[in-house]
């Protein structure tokens, strides 16, 4: 009977940790897929594709993205979920009743435990295979655009023969403001084209020419005797100039070593000379993939504690501590990872020292709480 009540007890407590989790989880995923988007978005507009090319690219960008939003939400899960217990005099009464806080949140630590084998999973299998899906689909996207930068007061050039003056831009429409374009052909004069606004026309990838639409302007031509100096002026409401483009090619999308799997990077970092750049940056990203999974048995592991007797203001503060945690978690991570690769410090320790700091840390917070 004891057994039964003690394991519905750790559903129930469970049950409060899953929807912060998933919550935190779906905030912080969208929170950083955001910027993604808005650049995919613009593609759309432009033409340079479509719906289903954007939803392929947020869809390719997930594994990522979850990566690691999933160790950051295991804290704030548990932070909400003991928070609300210690709150309502729940976790008290726990105490009062002989259980041990070890106890009451072991189904906490079996959650984190089986979402940071989950994290392990995606990071080995999926994230490798969603990069470079997406750097594939991406470059194939982006070859089909002009590759044509446009300063304003500037000349720019934008063909062999053709250079363009713009005089501003249209922040909401992209639309190029007074233009003055010179076209040059050997032994003549320069071609002079003046127009009051231009943009230009989205293009497939197949095709060689850009198309760049006039509206408002005039044209000067030269004579076809050099030496003569007489221009030919005349209006047009709208003219489209074919400009030819140079495309980018096709590449091989090369792995990086954060596109291997952990037994990929093992077989690489085997073959390498153990001190050398390419050995410390291997080594790190293999270590990363084991590390950072195992962050969100470190979170819950740390964050628990917290959450303890802070009163009814206690939940903000207590989220507080969770984006502070994970904001100095992945400061510490990213600054020993970039020590690690360049040799200062052993590249497998680089990585897993922040972890060893925040367990240190949860075991102090919750040795302290079992005495209070």
């Amino acid at each position: 009977m004891k057994i039964l009540k003690m394991k519905i007890l750790k559903w129930y407590i469970f049950r409060e940790f899953i929807w912060p989790y998933l919550g935190s989880m779906a905030f912080f995923t969208m929170l950083l897929l955001m910027e993604r988007v808005m650049s995919f978005v613009r593609l759309v507009a432009s033409g340079y594709a479509n719906i289903f090319d954007l939803f392929m690219l947020v869809f390719y960008s997930i594994p990522p993205t979850l990566a690691i939003t999933m160790p950051m939400s295991t804290i704030m899960g548990a932070l909400v979920a003991v928070s609300r217990l210690s709150n309502d005099g729940e976790i008290t009464a726990m105490r009062a009743a002989g259980i041990r806080l070890t106890s009451i949140f072991m189904s906490l630590y079996i959650g984190g435990t089986i979402i940071g084998i989950s994290s392990f999973l995606l990071t080995d299998r999926l994230v490798p295979t969603g990069n470079i899906k997406f750097r594939t689909l991406y470059q194939k996207l982006t070859i089909a655009r002009p590759t044509i930068q446009i300063d304003i007061h500037s000349i720019n050039k934008i063909s062999g023969n053709v250079t363009m003056l713009v005089e501003n831009v249209d922040d909401k429409t992209g639309d190029l403001i007074n233009i003055t374009l010179f076209q040059k052909e050997k032994g003549k004069y320069a071609r002079t084209i003046t127009s009051k606004k231009g943009y230009f026309l989205p293009h497939d990838i197949s095709e060689k020419y850009l198309t760049l639409r006039l509206i408002n302007g005039n044209i000067l031509d030269p004579s076809e005797d050099k030496k003569s100096k007489i221009f030919n002026i005349s209006k047009f409401e709208a003219m489209d100039l074919f400009i030819q483009i140079v495309k980018g090619e096709m590449k091989n999308i090369a792995k990086s070593p954060r596109d291997m799997s952990v037994k990929e990077l093992r077989e690489r970092i085997s073959k390498m000379k153990k001190g050398s750049a390419s050995y410390n940056v291997y080594t790190v990203e293999f270590h990363k993939k084991i590390a950072v999974p195992f962050a969100c048995i470190l979170f819950v592991f740390l964050g628990t504690p917290f959450a303890i007797g802070r009163g009814r203001g206690g939940k903000g503060l207590g989220l507080g501590i969770g984006v502070l945690i994970i904001f100095l978690y992945y400061i510490f991570l990213l600054s020993l990872e970039r020590i690690g690769k360049s040799g200062l410090i052993n590249p497998a320790l680089a990585v897993w020292i922040p972890n060893i700091l925040f367990l240190l840390a949860g075991v102090i917070n919750l040795i302290y709480r079992k005495r209070v």
